[in-house]
């Protein structure tokens, strides 16, 4: 690797190491502390962990999905917001869409010496329309690892609702099961190794 490709790289890394401590702006709103609001860069490794995980199973029950593209597309999703900051899902709708455009501003200043600059663009703009099974299943991926970190946080139980309200943009039928799952405790965190511990 050249040196001025390596440096380019590095550059937009070190930036992305401000969102390890950008706090997510939706959860401070519903009144978490925040040691309780994760992350932009945890809430975004979680949502590609899941996303990898359900595409692949989708693709094994043969559904025609892109499990590389999707594992990119949900680690790429939120990548403006190192630049941009966080704007939590509320007030985007009260912007009605006016936050798009500059969230869009900040990828391309932000990936703009990258030599995969297009690629990244491409799969957010993707990623924002939602119109491919790629795109709905990282959207899937987003609000369940939102639900699982709003859920049992007091302060959080009014917003429950919302996570209910995106089926409509996800057309993906096992998305309402999942939230319903975690909503009433059908699965919980594997401890079983905390009971072995020990023996």
């Amino acid at each position: 690797m050249n040196k001025t490709t390596l440096k380019k790289i590095l550059k937009v890394f070190l930036t992305l190491q401000w969102a390890k401590e950008l706090p997510r702006q939706g959860f401070i709103a519903l009144g978490f502390k925040r040691n309780e609001a994760d992350s932009v860069a945890a809430h975004s490794w979680s949502t590609a962990m899941l996303a990898y995980l359900f595409a692949t199973e989708m693709k094994k029950n043969g559904q025609k999905i892109d499990v590389d593209k999707t594992l990119k597309m949900a680690l790429f999703h939120d990548m403006a917001e190192t630049i941009v900051g966080d704007v939590g899902t509320f007030v985007k709708g009260m912007a009605k869409g006016a936050f798009a455009p500059i969230e869009e501003e900040g990828l391309k200043w932000l990936v703009a010496d990258l030599p995969q600059k297009n690629e990244i663009i491409k799969l957010v703009d993707e990623y924002m329309k939602r119109k491919t099974l790629e795109a709905r299943l990282v959207k899937v991926c987003d609000n369940l690892d939102a639900l699982a970190q709003a859920k049992g946080v007091p302060a959080a139980q009014t917003a429950l609702k919302y996570f209910k309200e995106v089926y409509h943009i996800t057309k993906i039928p096992w998305h309402k099961q999942a939230v319903e799952m975690i909503l009433k405790d059908e699965v919980e965190p594997q401890r079983s190794w905390q009971k072995n511990a020990g023996h």
